[in-house]
C-alpha cells in the first residue's frame, strides 16, 4: 500500500513539474495530456488487480490467512485451564460428598484444542464414610465428574 501511495504522489508531482516546464503551445498541451493519462494509469491499474484478486482467486491459490500455531503459548494457556478444572473438581467433590480428593486431567494439545483423554481422581480421605460405603462413594465420584465434563473417570483409593 505504501508503494502505491508513493507512486501516485510521484506521478502527481511529475505531472505538476511537467505542467510548469512545458511551453503553452500545442506540443506542450499534447505532452501534458499524455502525462495526465499516465498519472491516471498509475492510479487505476493497481486498483483493478487488487479488486480482481479479491473477487476471483486463482486456481490452487490459498486464500486463508492462518497464523502458525504457537505451541508454547497454547500449552501454557491450556495448562492453566486444566489446573482450574482440576481445582473445581476437588472443591465440588469436597463440598458435595465431604471427601478429600486430588484430581488430575490427562490431556494433550491437538491443533487448537485441549483434548482431555481421562480424568484421574485419587481419594485421599473418605471423611465420615465407613469401609462398607467406599464403593458407593467411588460410584458417586464417577457420576459427578462425568456429569461435569463427560470424560472417562478413573478413581483411585
Amino acid at each position: 500500500m505504501d508503494t502505491y501511495i508513493l507512486s501516485v504522489c510521484g506521478a502527481a508531482i511529475l505531472s505538476a513539474v511537467a505542467a510548469i516546464l512545458l511551453p503553452e503551445s500545442k506540443l506542450g498541451k499534447f505532452i501534458g495530456g499524455i502525462i495526465r493519462i499516465c498519472c491516471l494509469l498509475v492510479i487505476v491499474l493497481p486498483l483493478s488487480s487488487l479488486i480482481g484478486g479479491f473477487l476471483s482467486p486463482e486456481e490452487g491459490e490459498d486464500t486463508s490467512a492462518q497464523m502458525p500455531l504457537d505451541e508454547e503459548f497454547m500449552q501454557n494457556m491450556f495448562s492453566l485451564q486444566v489446573e482450574g478444572r482440576e481445582k473445581l473438581i476437588e472443591e465440588r467433590l469436597e463440598a458435595e460428598l465431604g471427601i478429600g480428593v486430588s484430581a488430575r486431567m490427562v490431556w494433550e494439545l491437538v491443533e487448537y484444542e485441549c483434548d482431555v483423554r481421562q480424568i484421574e481422581v485419587t481419594i485421599e480421605n473418605f471423611g465420615i464414610y465407613g469401609e462398607d460405603e467406599h464403593i458407593f462413594v467411588i460410584e458417586q465420584v464417577k457420576s459427578i465428574v462425568f456429569a461435569m465434563y463427560g470424560e472417562e473417570v478413573v478413581v483411585y483409593e
